[in-house]
């Protein structure tokens, strides 16, 4: 039998027939994928102790989770279902490892999963950490999701063009709203005599 000439439905049907060939096969074929998937989360999130090695591991766990929990009734690829299941699970790993981490280099104030990076915000000048946070998250669950979402995938080291793909909107309106939440959080900090 040629696994070759099989596709990726058929493939997936024998592997859940048990047929340790095909999974082999299909895991080969995607394997490329996931080796980039874990390349481009491990160069974005290196710094918080964790090995290329865990981040491959995880993407082969969210691959298996997805190739467990495909349909092919829902009418999408496996392709694009791999793809994402896999960048939706390194998002939530990458939260875990870099969670309440502070990074006095870089002026990164990491609270609750959101990083804010300002040039004025130098941990040598917060009078009362605690209540930045609780600002921070005051704004943060106070705006719709529609402005809150972009600038939580930013300050998460995501770039324009990823935010534009995975929110399905214009570049200029990620921008446009990532700034829009900065400047509602230096306003408010900035009342309380906070920055």
């Amino acid at each position: 039998m040629k696994y070759k000439n099989y596709n990726d439905y058929e493939l997936i049907s024998m592997v859940r027939e048990n047929d340790g060939v095909s999974y082999y096969n299909l895991f080969s074929k995607y394997q490329p994928i996931i080796k980039n998937i874990a390349s481009e989360y491990y160069e974005k999130f290196s710094s918080y102790g964790s090995d290329y090695d865990d981040f491959l591991q995880e993407c082969y766990i969210a691959f298996q989770d997805a190739l467990n929990s495909y349909d092919y009734n829902k009418g999408v690829l496996f392709y694009t279902f791999v793809n994402l299941c896999i960048k939706r699970h390194m998002i939530s790993y990458t939260r875990k490892i870099s969670h309440l981490k502070i990074n006095n280099e870089n002026n990164y104030v990491l609270i609750d999963n959101y990083e804010i990076v300002d040039e004025k915000a130098y941990i040598d000048n917060i009078n009362n950490f605690n209540l930045i946070c609780d600002v921070v998250k005051e704004c943060m669950f106070s705006l719709d999701l529609t402005i809150s979402a972009p600038f939580e995938l930013k300050m998460n080291n995501f770039s324009f063009n990823e935010i534009s793909i995975l929110l399905d909107i214009p570049v200029s309106s990620a921008r446009y709203k990532i700034d829009r939440m900065r400047k509602i959080i230096i306003r408010k900090l900035k009342r309380l005599y906070l920055i």
